[in-house]
């Protein structure tokens, strides 16, 4: 079972969205709504509570973090059987924002239902803005979430369960030191200045056989950021967190520059330095 791992707002939607597209006539409209019967590949995450309820003697609300994480193991053996149904389907990817660690003795992943992770990264001060308008929270607040070792996270329609996200860099550093699980690390600007060549490199080390650039293209050109903007304005997202007015807000690599208070900017280059420069964002 292959993943897509990030810190969230790194451009982990819309590598799951190309994958969803690659070798199908899917429509940007579809993709938005989820709503075609291709698509239920883009439901799958690893903190789906049907899959924690099935393992679980009391109800998932009262479990808490540290049940959740006991249980991990027997719900993604359930996971596995739920994506096994769509291998058919091409590059498989389940969803996830989890750190790679440990949590009170419990490893979080293991590589025997693992096999690979697509990890994007994005610069923190380009997350910040996209962060704070998903979750309708301050930059100065977010900045802080950002380098809070304890932070978690998880999707309003699941608020029981959530992902272990600490810090922005601790977080990051996990996946480029994981040496149990093949990991593919991709910067989101990279994808962004050439997706075409990008995502083949992404689908190559997922194993896609017969890989064809022309489809591939196609893929691309389907989750243009702009088809998916119109099609929400048309239709609207239900992927869009409560307080954030659209979900495809802008994809931008360098917004944050015009966006991101100075004082946040400077707040996020400390914390988080060391990473920046490794990544070259700094």
């Amino acid at each position: 079972m292959d993943f897509v791992v990030s810190y969230p707002k790194s451009g982990n939607y819309w590598i799951r969205l190309v994958a969803a597209a690659y070798g199908t006539e899917v429509a940007p409209e579809d993709l938005v709504q989820l709503k075609s019967g291709d698509l239920a590949e883009l439901k799958l995450t690893d903190i789906d509570v049907r899959h924690y309820q099935s393992v679980s003697p009391v109800p998932v609300s009262d479990i808490g973090f540290t049940g959740q994480v006991r249980l991990r193991p027997a719900a993604m053996f359930l996971l596995v059987q739920d994506a096994a149904l769509l291998e058919s389907r091409g590059p498989l990817l389940v969803q996830s924002h989890h750190i790679s660690a440990q949590v009170n003795g419990i490893t979080l992943w293991h590589s025997e239902w693992a096999d690979r992770v697509v990890n994007p990264v994005r610069d923190p001060r380009e997350i910040c803005c996209s962060h704070a308008a998903h979750f309708g929270n301050s930059y100065e607040e977010t900045a802080q979430l950002m380098a809070d070792p304890n932070a978690r996270t998880g999707p309003g329609e699941t608020p029981d369960l959530q992902w272990f996200t600490s810090t922005w860099s601790t977080h990051v550093r996990s996946w480029l030191t994981e040496d149990d699980i093949p990991v593919h690390t991709v910067r989101y600007e990279d994808l962004k200045a050439d997706p075409v060549g990008g995502f083949y490199d992404v689908f190559d080390f997922l194993g896609v056989s017969d890989l064809d650039v022309e489809v591939l293209e196609d893929a691309v050109a389907t989750t243009r950021f702009d088809r998916l903007q119109k099609a929400e304005k048309e239709q609207g997202a239900p992927a869009a967190a409560p307080d954030q007015e659209q979900f495809f807000r802008s994809g931008q690599t360098d917004g944050w520059k015009q966006e991101l208070p100075v004082e946040v900017a400077r707040k996020i280059e400390e914390d988080h330095g060391e990473m920046m420069e490794k990544l070259g964002y700094l």
